[in-house]
């Protein structure tokens, strides 16, 4: 069944309904109850006074039980429902018609009696019967002698004739007629509101149904609810469900939104400070150039231009690395995972740098297990990352030394390290290496030409990569940089996790 808000409505209304039209039934069938009842005894309160005005009950009481038998007959050609007692002053029943003999209860409550003859009491006014021992509608008059009250005759306006009488017609035409009207009305109401609900209730389901399209659509999230349209489902919990979303989404845009205008604003004062240096350095020679060229001689021109040419390399290399660390920063990038061979990577990027190291006189060695371990991940990145350790390696490592890359597998990632026995870094400036633009008091007394911007790209690509990086060093022993890749999935058996460290 769809559980859609028209549906909802209407089997509210007709729950509220149901109980409404039952309510009113019990409350009218209670009514006509009561009516019935005043009517009867109103009709017929003078009736016990009538025959107690004619017959001298109590004056022989031997006699009693026959004058009940007369008056019981009497009362009954009055009405065929009557029962006829005869009470004492105390209560208790001393004559009666009954032909079975059989009472429920000996005597009658005299409360009623008294309300009933002082006229206090509103009709219906019940009293008990004694036969049965219910409370039903009665006349009462006393019975009184020259010596006063010696009695009461009671009369039940409504015995066992009248019960009889009613279980037998308990549904009765009349009773099926109201039953069934009620019911029409009852049905023709349910109608009436299912036509409303569903005109109400459309303009809502269209309004979940745009909006379910719109942020699958507009918003290219694949976080969307089911779609109206096709499920029909409650709209109120389907723009529920879709404004969490979207609300959800639009609070992580927000959030990137302001960490890349802090990132800008990172940047900017960054750039600032940073291409200050080069930049100053080229002004100073080229002036210098500018205002002394007779004065120069060509020896000191050529350093003047090579240092300006280096400034200049050093600047475009600070501005590269800016821009591609504030474009992995901001979510431009992204990595573009593929399966390749870590060994083949390893071994092309060793070649590169091998002139490099030569000129210094390194030993860069490359440790690779007999197979081609398959990795996922973005091969670009990952190239990238491996330039700058083993660049930044070889800065930071005397001529003559040695730098070891090499990795090992595990159930599902791979390990790769690299190291090297250089001149090692603080304890203090282990916990900011990675940090933008950061120095260690070594290479700032050095003048250090890096951009101090290596590591930082580093960190933010294995981010990307949900890897971790991790660096051990120790002062004049070396360094040691390693960090995990996923293993090609389609190696992996089946139902096991690609994991990172």
């Amino acid at each position: 069944m769809l559980v859609t808000m028209k549906n909802k409505f209407t089997a509210s209304l007709l729950f509220i309904l149901v109980l409404a039209g039952g309510g009113a039934l019990w409350v009218g069938q209670q009514g006509m109850r009561l009516y019935h009842e005043e009517l009867t005894q109103s009709l017929n309160q003078n009736i016990a006074m009538y025959i107690t005005e004619e017959h001298k009950l109590l004056s022989n009481p031997d006699n009693s039980e026959a004058v009940i038998q007369q008056l019981a007959h009497q009362a009954m050609i009055i009405n065929p429902t009557t029962e006829v007692y005869l009470l004492d002053r105390s209560g208790k029943v001393i004559a009666h018609a009954l032909t079975d003999k059989t009472l429920q209860y000996p005597s009658v409550d005299l409360d009623p009696v008294h309300q009933f003859l002082s006229g206090d009491g509103g009709f219906p006014l019940r009293g008990i019967n004694p036969r049965t021992g219910k409370q039903t509608i009665f006349s009462v008059s006393e019975v009184r002698s020259a010596e006063g009250l010696q009695g009461y005759l009671y009369v039940i306006l409504e015995g066992e004739v009248f019960d009889q009488l009613q279980s037998r017609i308990g549904w009765s035409h009349i009773s099926q007629q109201t039953f069934w009207a009620v019911s029409l009305i009852l049905l023709c109401a349910l109608l009436i509101g299912g036509v409303v609900f569903h005109r109400l209730s459309h303009p809502l389901g269209k309004l979940a149904c745009k909006m379910d399209r719109f942020f699958r659509e507009q918003m290219g999230s694949s976080l969307a609810t089911d779609d109206y349209c096709q499920k029909e489902m409650n709209e109120v919990i389907q723009l529920e469900k879709v404004f969490n979303a979207m609300s959800s989404q639009i609070g992580q845009q927000l959030e990137q939104l302001r960490e890349s205008d802090r990132l800008r604003r990172e940047l900017i004062s960054n750039i600032s400070h940073d291409l200050r240096t080069p930049l100053t350095t080229i002004q100073s020679y080229l002036e210098t150039l500018l205002i002394k060229d007779s004065h120069v001689s060509e020896e000191d021109r050529i350093a003047y231009l090579q240092a300006a040419i280096k400034s200049c390399r050093r600047l475009s290399c600070l501005i590269a690395d800016l821009f591609e660390l504030s474009k992995l920063e901001s979510g431009y990038t992204q990595p573009v995972f593929e399966n390749f061979s870590l060994a083949e990577l390893l071994q092309d990027t060793v070649q590169e740098f091998q002139l490099e190291a030569d000129k210094k006189s390194i030993t860069l060695m490359l440790q690779t297990p007999e197979s081609h371990t398959q990795v996922y991940a973005d091969i670009g990145l990952i190239q990238r990352v491996l330039d700058n350790l083993i660049r930044n390696a070889i800065h930071h490592t005397p001529c003559g030394g040695r730098i070891e890359l090499s990795f090992s597998s595990a159930p599902s990632s791979v390990q790769v390290q690299v190291a090297d026995n250089g001149q090692g870094i603080n304890s203090a400036d282990l916990p900011h290496i990675f940090d933008r633009f950061y120095q260690s008091s070594t290479e700032a007394k050095q003048g250090s030409n890096s951009s101090g911007l290596g590591l930082a790209i580093v960190k933010r690509i294995l981010d990307l990569h949900d890897c971790r990086i991790e660096v051990s060093s120790q002062l004049n022993q070396g360094t040691r940089f390693q960090f995990e890749l996923p293993l090609d999935i389609n190696s992996l058996e089946s139902g096991q996790q690609v994991a990172c460290v």
